[in-house]
């Protein structure tokens, strides 16, 4: 039992690393802490960038698909995770995305500023959990997955500030903090 639990655990890193690198662009990172981060939304958009944008959180997501029902151009099932994502942007007419959003038992679809998008879905993805002797490792994804976004949101700040001060240009603004940080707020 203890091979097969080990050689099932190799596989599903490796399944979860190659699916890692497509959501984040082969590899694409801003290197140090949050490695996969690359400031880009997992979702893409349908027509220009708007100031709002849809938001699952799939730690809440019970996996009923009425979404998908309802607006399947915009919202698309994970069916390893179990739960539904954004997959396009307004993919589908307003009204069909109301519908959608309304008919979540659960209220798990948020509307959401879209600079505050790339943080919130690299959030909700599985991160990689730190390991330390035989049980550690694996994967896992925050249980508050606003909170988890307004904390990277700080820790980005920081290493902007950081790299600021040696000449580097930043790319995350302060901005992008207080909207997540007005948003848990609102929602709670």
């Amino acid at each position: 039992g203890h091979d097969h639990a080990l050689l099932l655990n190799e596989a599903y890193e490796v399944l979860m690393r190659s699916s890692s690198r497509k959501a984040d662009g082969f590899g694409k990172s801003r290197g140090g802490f949050g490695s996969g981060y690359t400031g880009d939304g997992y979702s893409s958009w349908n027509g220009p960038i708007r100031s709002q944008a849809l938001f699952v959180d799939e730690n809440k997501c019970i996996g009923c698909r009425e979404c998908v029902h309802h607006a399947g151009e915009t919202f698309a099932m994970d069916d390893v995770l179990g739960s539904a994502h954004v997959e396009v942007q307004f993919g589908d007419v307003e009204q069909q995305i109301q519908v959608a959003v309304e008919s979540c038992p659960v209220n798990c679809i948020h509307w959401v500023g879209s600079e505050e998008l790339p943080v919130l879905e690299f959030m909700a993805r599985p991160q990689r959990k730190e390991g330390h002797g035989v049980f550690g490792g694996g994967w896992e994804r925050p249980k508050d997955v606003f909170a988890a976004a307004r904390n990277f949101a700080k820790k980005l700040e920081r290493q902007e500030q950081q790299e600021s001060s040696r000449g580097a240009n930043g790319s995350i603004s302060s901005c992008l903090f207080l909207r997540i940080e007005n948003h848990v707020k609102f929602r709670d």
